[in-house]
């Protein structure tokens, strides 16, 4: 543990003064571009936050460029991630280390291609990094909550591209204004590709913005069809507590009666809402149902399911429809997991990171009551809800982080989508807003309504093109209730796809085989 702990200090504290220097001027970078995620106008330093960091790197050779460049990609998480901690200490170290690794190899790769032939490394970069970005959307490691386009969030008109390209699309383009801006300020280019650089950058971002104004309406279409949001702001101890478990219940029964009287089609309940699990529990149920019945209203509940899956009883995150004669749906079981805060990844391969067996050797988390991860098991696939006017998919919690994920929930025939989530455990941190933002994204995306409804806010209904029609801050108990409409029909991204993010992937895959093969070559393979 000891020499862990030495090892740990000289990472984070190295003896030479120029790596220290070196570090403290990436960590400054790192936070410049955190701030770009937070709710305020400063997403235009996301065009030329990384300049400085790709210019260090590509100065420097062998294993101090993956140590740099980790550096770096840990702070940025630090900054950016933050806000994990409130929900599962243990959780956040480990998904920090673990996404940490993606950029920090991508941008290693960068700098040896860069170093080989700068014009082949600069190309190569957006590829590379919408490519990383891709990837670690793939798996069950995945948390693609820092994509950089998510940068751009409060540009309403700046982010109407990504009907076409998707959010992928838009961290190419953000890359390639960094390479720009880089290329202005290098004093070994010639003064001929400084002023075209200048060019490049002023068009693209020309190009993108005239788009977005040329598209975007100036205002919002009108629906016919009524969804109220109950936005609860039940604190989690009494929301989980045995002795006040009914309180949740009668809360949003008599929510849901107060927004009856608009005459309202849909009704939506938070993330476990009701803490309970409704095909099990007859008496929670029937309270629902009987809520159903007396506001004659669908009801869109957040709650859990235990259910049988590959031969072995499992508890799933879920939400249930229940229709205005009381019948309640089959359940929708969360199929995107939060890694290392709902699950383990990869949990039937990797039992030694359960909680049993981790309670075996650690102590300290049983004793002390440390928060470890959930025991949710991943859900199969998407489930279209049908209303007597539309019909709709549920993405529970940060689901609305996946576009292909969300375009497959629309190409099953859902006419709007409905996200529920629980950010209470985030508190007034920045984690709800960069939430919010990425439902944002979805919906501009696909040219389709959204509803959120959150526990403790941010609660929103946001138009196909990125509006907050209607919205209810953190920490309120509100209805929100307004109108929205149907899918009209499909973009391009959503008829196509992340066409730009697998192009990507396949051009990242080429050029780490490429180098891994080199190195191979080099090392063990003697002519």
């Amino acid at each position: 543990m000891k020499s862990l702990l030495i090892n740990v200090k000289k990472f984070l504290w190295p003896d030479a003064v120029t790596i220290r220097l070196r570090r403290a001027e990436l960590t400054f970078w790192a936070f410049i571009l955190a701030i770009t995620y937070l709710p305020l106008p400063f997403g235009f330093l996301a065009w030329f936050a990384m300049v400085r960091p790709l210019a260090i790197l590509s100065e420097l050779k062998g294993k101090s460029v993956f140590k740099a460049a980790y550096f770096y990609a840990l702070m940025s998480n630090i900054f950016q991630l933050y806000w994990v901690a409130i929900v599962t200490p243990p959780g956040a170290v480990a998904a920090i280390i673990i996404l940490s690794l993606y950029p920090a190899a991508i941008l290693a790769a960068f700098v040896k291609i860069y170093r080989w032939r700068k014009l082949w490394g600069l190309m190569a970069l957006p590829f590379l990094w919408v490519g990383m970005e891709y990837f670690r959307s793939l798996s069950e490691f995945t948390f693609p909550w820092t994509d950089l386009s998510y940068s751009q969030g409060y540009y309403l008109t700046f982010i109407q591209i990504v009907s076409i390209i998707g959010s992928y699309g838009l961290s190419f383009i953000l890359i390639m204004l960094n390479i720009f801006v880089w290329q202005v300020f290098n004093k070994t280019n010639r003064l001929e590709k400084r002023v075209s650089s200048v060019i490049a950058f002023i068009g693209i971002i020309t190009v993108v913005y005239l788009y977005g104004w040329i598209n975007f309406p100036p205002y919002p279409e009108k629906g016919d069809f009524k969804v109220s949001l109950l936005q609860g702001n039940v604190d989690l101890e009494t929301k989980w507590s045995s002795d006040t478990r009914d309180y949740n219940f009668m809360l949003y029964d008599s929510m849901a009666q107060a927004a009856a009287a608009d005459s309202v089609d849909l009704m939506v309940w938070p993330e476990t809402a009701a803490p309970c699990y409704p095909r099990l529990e007859p008496k929670y149920k029937k309270l629902i149902a009987n809520t159903a019945i007396q506001s004659r209203a669908y009801q869109l509940v957040g709650a859990m399911e235990i259910a049988k899956s590959h031969g072995t009883e499992r508890t799933f995150n879920s939400a249930f429809q229940f229709s205005p004669d009381g019948n309640m749906s089959p359940a929708y079981n969360k199929v995107k997991l939060v890694p290392f805060s709902e699950h383990v990844p990869y949990q039937d391969y990797l039992p030694f990171l359960t909680r049993e067996f981790l309670e075996n050797y650690l102590t300290f988390v049983k004793t002390y009551k440390v928060d470890w991860w959930s025991d949710f098991y991943p859900g199969d696939s998407a489930v279209v809800f049908e209303t007597n006017k539309l019909t709709y998919s549920v993405l529970i919690c940060y689901e609305s982080a996946f576009p292909e994920y969300v375009r497959e929930c629309l190409l099953k025939g859902a006419d709007f989508l409905v996200n529920i989530t629980n950010d209470t455990w985030f508190g007034r941190s920045s984690g709800p807003f960069q939430h919010l933002r990425i439902a944002v994204f979805r919906a501009v995306e696909n040219r389709v309504w959204i509803a959120r409804c959150a526990n403790s806010g941010i609660s929103a209904l946001i138009d196909p093109y990125g509006r907050e029609i209607v919205r209810e801050g953190l920490f309120k108990q509100k209805v929100v209730t307004g109108n929205l409409a149907e899918l009209d029909e499909y973009t391009y991204f959503t008829k196509h796809g992340p066409i730009v993010a697998h192009i990507s992937l396949l051009i990242t895959c080429g050029i780490l085989f490429i180098i891994g093969f080199i190195w191979v070559s080099k090392k063990f393979i003697k002519y």
